[in-house]
């Protein structure tokens, strides 16, 4: 999927998803309405109510989902390109493992070689 960018695979992922949980609570409403009211030599009731309540679940966690992404693109939005860079790319910091000749000569004065160990 490199043709997509980051917001339409998101909304196919959360598509996705919101169906399969429809699905799912669809089925849980249905079932646990049987096993709750239901007994044998009964007719079945309609199962309409159920997929409504399915699809009303579905809906409500694509939405949530879907305001949960807005607002992560908000925040990636808000934050400087300068504050994201690491500290390490200025001048002074570039090789952090090296020093700079003025700390390697502060250290020469600050402590004589006297030979011994």
């Amino acid at each position: 999927m490199s043709g997509v960018d980051e917001k339409d695979q998101r909304l196919i992922e959360y598509s996705v998803e919101a169906v399969i949980i429809a699905w799912l609570a669809y089925l849980f409403f249905y079932q646990n309405f049987l096993l709750h009211t239901w007994h044998r030599g009964l007719p079945l009731p309609p199962k309409w109510p159920f997929a409504v309540f399915g699809i009303i679940v579905g809906a409500l966690f694509f939405w949530y989902e879907w305001k949960r992404f807005e607002k992560e693109l908000e925040r990636k939005a808000e934050v400087p390109l300068k504050s994201v860079l690491p500290v390490a790319l200025n001048e002074e910091n570039t090789n952090p493992g090296e020093f700079s000749e003025e700390e390697l000569q502060d250290d020469e004065a600050a402590e004589p070689a006297t030979g011994e160990l």
